[in-house]
């Protein structure tokens, strides 16, 4: 078997980027391919903080020196670095491992130490070192930028099919909702929820939402993994069709293995893609409640019912009658919004009908994208080369 055109395997491999997959690329490394990327971000944080370390109380010329032995110590561990690795002493690190993000942490933790015993500071930095490495990574690794833009413009095409989904799955919700909506035992506890509190509030209907779908994911991917008829179909639309000639239409094509970082992978973009489609539901359902408590409770109710003052944000006169948008409104507004997303995403994932038809387009990417790496796979590694 002749060996693949690398032109079509790049190709192939900037497919898996663009849709934010990009551990199906063989021999995908953290080392070589996450953090050589962000490389030069690394080293823009890793000056700044240097250079906010240093103590206002020394001399000019002591921070100068200060900064000057940093900076040198760093380029002695760049040269060390690449002699080890038997690379060029001035050349731009192939792969970034263990030795330098260690630099990245515990550098910038330790000079507060050095200016002046500043503990705090030092685990400060330190802390937040670990969460921006692992940010950086979680980014760059997963691809969730590409993935995010992806899901988006998936959406952009269906918001025809979402809007009908939302239809078809809210009339019994909006009717259980708007009765919650004009009661002031919620205006009382919404209207309250002052600050994070709020914040958290919605974040915990997120949070456990978010939790129910990843119990969800693996049992509607794992069917698929396994195997994949109609398999040259799925890659006509795809760079990989033409890692596949004479190959039959309809004929079965197996997925390889996946391993424990795609697994997380796909199961990421199945989490974006849902979870994109839902936030734009609850938007939905968000201005609805917010124009509805527009034209139906007026500025004496919203005060009754929440308790205290309200604080409006503007107001207006509106057939005479007054109109007013005030932060009650809007807290009590988002307040049910991440309910009904809560609510959404546990419905149209358990009730059979609605279940279909909210994945069906979502799981069939998904089969697109484990044909793709199946024909990518066997091209890159054919029998007996």
């Amino acid at each position: 078997m002749e060996p693949a055109d690398p032109e079509v395997l790049r190709r192939v491999e900037q497919w898996f980027l663009s849709r934010g997959i990009p551990h199906f690329i063989d021999s995908y490394s953290v080392t070589r391919d996450v953090f050589t990327r962000t490389l030069p971000i690394l080293t823009l944080i890793l000056l700044l903080e240097l250079a906010l370390a240093l103590n206002a109380d020394w001399a000019w010329w002591v921070n100068g020196a200060v900064a000057g032995a940093s900076f040198a110590a760093l380029l002695g561990v760049w040269a060390l670095t690449n002699a080890l690795r038997h690379r060029p002493l001035t050349a731009r690190p192939d792969r970034v491992g263990a030795p330098e993000l260690a630099v990245f942490v515990l550098v910038p933790a330790v000079l507060p130490l050095v200016a002046g015993g500043q503990w705090l500071t030092a685990l400060n930095t330190l802390a937040g070192n670990l969460v921006l490495l692992g940010l950086i990574y979680a980014f760059t690794s997963y691809g969730l930028l590409p993935m995010t833009r992806w899901a988006v413009g998936r959406l952009w095409r269906q918001v025809g099919d979402v809007f009908n989904l939302f239809v078809r799955a809210m009339p019994l919700l909006l009717l259980f909702v708007t009765f919650l909506f004009l009661t002031n035992e919620v205006w009382q506890v919404a209207a309250n929820l002052d600050g994070p509190f709020l914040a958290v509030t919605m974040a915990m209907f997120a949070l456990v939402g978010i939790v129910f779908m990843v119990a969800r994911i693996p049992r509607e991917v794992a069917g698929i993994s396994s195997g994949l008829a109609d398999g040259p179909d799925l890659l006509a639309s795809t760079p990989a069709d033409e890692l596949a000639p004479g190959r039959s239409p309809g004929e079965p094509v197996t997925s390889p293995p996946l391993s424990r970082r795609q697994w997380l992978n796909l199961g990421l973009v199945v989490l974006f893609s849902q979870g994109v489609q839902i936030l734009l539901v609850s938007l939905m359902i968000g201005m609805f409640f917010v124009g509805f408590g527009l034209l139906a409770v007026t500025p004496e109710t919203g005060a009754s019912w929440s308790g205290g003052q309200l604080h409006v944000l503007t107001d207006w006169l509106w057939w005479g009658r007054p109109v007013a948008l005030t932060v009650e409104l809007l807290q009590v507004a988002g307040f049910l919004t991440a309910f009904s997303g809560f609510y959404f995403t546990v419905y149209v994932l358990t009730d059979e009908t609605y279940r279909h038809e909210f994945l069906d387009d979502v799981l069939g990417e998904v089969r697109e994208a484990l044909a793709v790496r199946a024909a990518y796979l066997a091209a890159l590694h054919p029998p007996g080369a």
